[in-house]
């Protein structure tokens, strides 16, 4: 079972080997962090397997996602679910066809990967170019906002309900719009801020993220196998969907 998620994707990833050690006999040895919990392995696996989860992100499974690791998955989510393998060509194309968080157009340019990974935007803490790429790319679809007008914070972790939120945002983008039909029993709703209700309400009902104990632990960590799984459960439950087919073409 550990080894088969360092061989899904036909050999032992670069992430995978960076997060190994060896011992003296030089057997591999797998940390445990770079194994998913048991109850999310199932899971983590089979986004794996559809190629939903980029590389470098394979690995220290238990570890709070950052703002900048969570907008490399959405940007490659988004890649996968219209049928893109490459994240650069992907929002390259998007943005040729499509309005931005204002809904304005973005308009034409030689390669918008490249403008993002470049001067494009006000966040004087993005300072390596793929970061850029990603942070841009995800601020400029609406699916992240900065801290401030300069200020990404790309390392800071994600809490429950900004995932919630984003998670919804990322859906919008790619054509899906949904709305909570029944206001939510969860015990800690109260606690919610009122930026992420509906979209809380959301993701419980289309069981994308689930609470403990009937509560949603708003302000709660979340992991990267944790937005792995969320990713695949909005892939698997919501309407709009590659997996349904209907994911318009660029």
């Amino acid at each position: 079972m550990i080894l088969a998620i360092c061989l899904m994707v036909g050999g032992v990833s670069g992430a995978a080997a960076v997060g190994s050690q060896s011992n003296a006999d030089g057997d591999a040895v797998i940390l445990p962090d770079d194994v998913p919990s048991p109850w999310a392995y199932d899971e983590v696996k089979q986004a794996i397997v559809l190629g939903m989860v980029p590389r470098s992100l394979q690995t220290h499974w238990r570890n709070p996602v950052t703002r900048i690791e969570f907008a490399q998955m959405v940007v490659h989510f988004l890649a996968f679910q219209y049928g893109y393998s490459s994240d650069s060509s992907f929002v390259s194309r998007f943005c040729s066809v499509s309005t931005d968080r204002n809904g304005k157009p973005f308009g034409a340019a030689p390669s918008w990967w490249n403008t993002f990974c470049g001067a494009w935007g006000s966040f004087s803490d993005l300072a390596v170019p793929e970061e850029r790429g990603y942070g841009n790319t995800a601020y400029a679809l609406g699916i992240i906002n900065g801290r401030s007008d300069t200020i990404f914070d790309p390392d800071s972790p994600i809490t429950r309900q900004e995932a919630a939120a984003m998670l919804m945002r990322c859906y919008q983008v790619y054509g899906g719009t949904y709305t909570a039909s029944t206001t939510s029993k969860l015990s800690d709703m109260k606690l919610v801020a009122d930026w992420a209700k509906k979209d809380v309400a959301s993701v419980v009902e289309l069981k994308v993220m689930q609470g403990t104990g009937g509560a949603f632990d708003p302000q709660g960590t979340y992991t990267r196998e944790q937005a792995v799984l969320t990713l695949l459960r909005l892939y698997a439950n919501a309407p709009v969907s590659r997996a349904n087919q209907n994911v318009a073409d660029l």
